[in-house]
């Protein structure tokens, strides 16, 4: 684990970054009120610096994907749901309640003991997805994406299914991220003919484009990231393990605890979802439920 520090340090970073863009994204989606996504969101410029924000939060998990375990950097990600719900008590005024922030606390608690419990590393040789693998996670990726979106249209939790739509997406990314950092080795024409590089091209910005509609949808931006960073590592475990070749200790101690670490990372959703309203101090409905039908508008 302690190899592994470089890249936990920047995937810290990195979701620090990506974690404040996701606020200053959120907050420039309020001055628009006719429920036009792409129009509003062009003209916002808090929407544009969380955009840059964004790019280069992005860079900074490239690199940490590149020098570290899969596992470890998709995890370590979860710093940012603490780093979202400061971020949303400063740009959009709103104090989170002890009920969210002990959700909070539980769920980034949750994810930090499944990394220490099952103490991944990793592998000694280069090991990379075939080219089938990429193509049928990203076709994977596209119809859970796909279903997100009807779902978002029909129900008044869409939010939810399109925050988990969004982690898968973000994990599917990072496993073409990493894949594409992989291939470099090998020279610029070995990207190009390797699908992750398009497999990351299509997810991450389809992935991009779910997480505007699940921050419009949830109940408050901390609760959409906290169901996008736990799926987001659970794909990384499955993916670092499968494909990759990275190691995780499994004993029945390291087992149970990831278990109920598992268990906790899921009250500490509900704990942060099922809360009302918080007060709000000054932005009027910035933090608010959305009109329903939004989602179904912006999507179609």
């Amino acid at each position: 684990m302690s190899g592994s520090l470089p890249a936990a340090l920047c995937a810290v970073a990195a979701a620090s970054v990506l974690g404040t863009a996701t606020v200053a994204q959120r907050r420039g989606m309020d001055g628009d009120g006719s429920g036009h996504l792409v129009a509003g969101l062009v003209r916002s410029r808090w929407w544009w610096a969380g955009t840059a924000a964004s790019v280069g939060g992005l860079g900074l998990q490239f690199l940490a994907l590149a020098i570290g375990p899969l596992i470890v950097v998709q995890t370590v990600m979860a710093v940012s749901i603490v780093v979202t719900a400061l971020a949303e008590a400063v740009l959009l005024r709103r104090r989170p309640t002890p009920r969210r922030w002990a959700g909070m606390a539980l769920t980034a608690a949750g994810l930090a003991v499944v990394l220490l419990a099952l103490a991944p590393s990793a592998s000694s040789l280069v090991v990379v997805p075939s080219a089938t693998s990429i193509i049928a996670v990203t076709a994977g990726a596209l119809v859970v994406a796909a279903v997100a979106a009807w779902h978002a249209r029909v129900a008044a939790a869409g939010g939810l299914a399109l925050a988990a739509a969004t982690g898968l997406g973000y994990g599917v990314t990072a496993i073409a991220q990493k894949t594409v950092g992989a291939e470099l080795a090998h020279g610029p024409v070995a990207v190009l003919v390797h699908p992750a590089l398009w497999a990351a091209l299509t997810v991450g910005p389809l992935s991009v484009l779910l997480s505007q509609h699940a921050l419009r949808r949830a109940r408050s931006v901390a609760t959409a990231v906290s169901v996008i960073v736990v799926i987001d590592p659970l794909v990384g475990l499955l993916a670092g393990t499968v494909w990759f070749g990275e190691h995780v200790v499994l004993t029945p101690w390291s087992a149970s605890a990831a278990v109920a670490a598992g268990v906790a990372v899921v009250m500490g959703i509900v704990l942060s979802h099922t809360e009302g309203r918080p007060p709000e101090t000054g932005r009027g409905s910035s933090g608010g439920v959305p009109a329903p039908g939004w989602a179904a508008r912006a999507v179609a």
